[in-house]
């Protein structure tokens, strides 16, 4: 991601003075969805639209450590509004605040979750904007979708911290949630292991839960065989066992994207699958995918997403 430099300043404390950073980056997408099952009073097919704008701050001190923060600025559809008439929702997301020194980093507030950064959980994907995100392992009918500490771009966030470590291919990452309510999400702790070798990645994650279905054992294994691209992913959430495999295929410009997944539980009537496909215009990228869930929904993206 390209990293546009607004500002570099001298910053003058007590022990001496130190450089400071101030950047933005961010990521734009726009284009078509469709779903077979909309909310009531919208269209099957819909406007897909959103930007980023995340907002990075960084100094240095005299002794090496670093030290800094970012915010994020982004604007898209508002779930419950009509989109004919230009429903939108603009937010600004809670503060994540670091220090770094080596391998080691240590993140307050907004945190990203050791769950949600976990190499190759976002692996089994595809759509313009994942398209309801069913190819996660960590998505189930049965326990619920997105119920782990991750970073929200559009509110406070968790409240948390959390711990990386990186040595080498190894990395460890501890996360520790604690927002004000605690008959919510207060007291979830969630860790992943991960080791590169080579084009493939296996990585182990456990996150016990602050509140019921919460509880989540992960496994993934991504890599890659010369164009083709391959991958397994497994979760035990709360007792309900969903395993995904995905693969991907590129020619050129263009790469073709697949996953199917199976969950093991009463709620779930569908095998999961989704195929896609991008094609890299150098500073853009077309983006397409269609996807059935594992209760049948069916959904359909189309467009064009950048990053700046």
């Amino acid at each position: 991601m390209k990293k546009v430099l607004l500002a570099t300043a001298a910053m003058v404390a007590f022990t001496g003075a130190a450089s400071a950073d101030v950047t933005l980056s961010g990521t734009a997408r726009f284009g078509l969805k469709y779903t077979n099952t909309p909310a009531v009073g919208q269209s099957k097919t819909s406007l897909e639209k959103r930007l980023t704008l995340n907002v990075d701050v960084s100094t240095e001190t005299d002794g090496g450590l670093e030290l800094g923060g970012r915010i994020r600025i982004r604007s898209d559809e508002e779930a419950g509004v009509n989109l004919a008439y230009g429903g939108a929702n603009s937010t600004l997301s809670g503060a994540s605040l670091y220090l770094k020194s080596g391998g080691f980093k240590l993140t307050v507030g907004n945190i990203c979750g050791a769950i949600e950064c976990m190499p190759g959980v976002y692996a089994p994907s595809v759509g313009l904007d994942g398209n309801g995100w069913s190819g996660l392992a960590t998505n189930t009918a049965a326990k619920g979708y997105f119920n782990w500490t991750s970073y929200q771009s559009n509110a406070g966030g968790y409240n948390g911290a959390e711990v990386e470590y990186t040595a080498g291919d190894f990395t460890a990452h501890l996360s520790y949630s604690a927002i004000n309510d605690p008959s919510a999400f207060n007291n979830e702790i969630a860790a992943y292991l991960a080791y590169n070798f080579g084009d493939w990645t296996v990585a182990l994650g456990v996150q016990d839960g602050g509140a019921v279905t919460r509880d989540k054992t992960v496994l993934t294994v991504q890599g890659k065989l010369g164009d083709f691209g391959v991958g397994l992913s497994y979760a035990d959430n709360d007792g309900i066992d969903k395993i995904v495999l995905n693969g991907s295929y590129t020619m050129g410009a263009t790469t073709i994207t697949a996953f199917v997944g199976d969950e093991d539980s009463a709620a779930a009537t569908d095998t999961v699958w989704g195929l896609g496909a991008t094609y890299d215009l150098g500073g853009a990228t077309l983006v397409g995918g269609y996807t059935n869930s594992e209760v049948g929904v069916k959904r359909a993206t189309a467009g064009i997403r950048f990053s700046f």
